[in-house]
């Protein structure tokens, strides 16, 4: 929110090395520019769409793909992208 619903930010994550930081290429069933569906500060607490995995259900952790350099494979994605354990950075 904070930054206008962009993608494309950076965030290091409390259990990383202070000079390791990762930008944030996606975020599940965002879309860039829009506001984010569900309740603040989750935005959870609605049923995941036909055709996903867990179509149906209340929509769980959000995935969130990550890219960096140093990661294996130069990204990874992520489940835990809305807990406290990430800080915003500046590039």
């Amino acid at each position: 929110m904070n930054n206008n619903y962009q993608l494309g930010f950076y965030v290091r994550r409390d259990s990383w090395k202070s000079d390791r930081k990762a930008k944030v290429t996606w975020i599940e069933f965002v879309i860039e520019g829009k506001p984010i569906k569900g309740n603040p500060p989750y935005f959870g607490g609605f049923k995941n769409p036909p055709g996903h995995p867990r179509a149906g259900k209340i929509m769980g952790p959000r995935l969130v793909k990550l890219e960096a350099d140093w990661l294996d494979g130069g990204q990874m994605t992520t489940d835990s992208g809305g807990n406290y354990c990430w800080i915003r950075i500046e590039n």
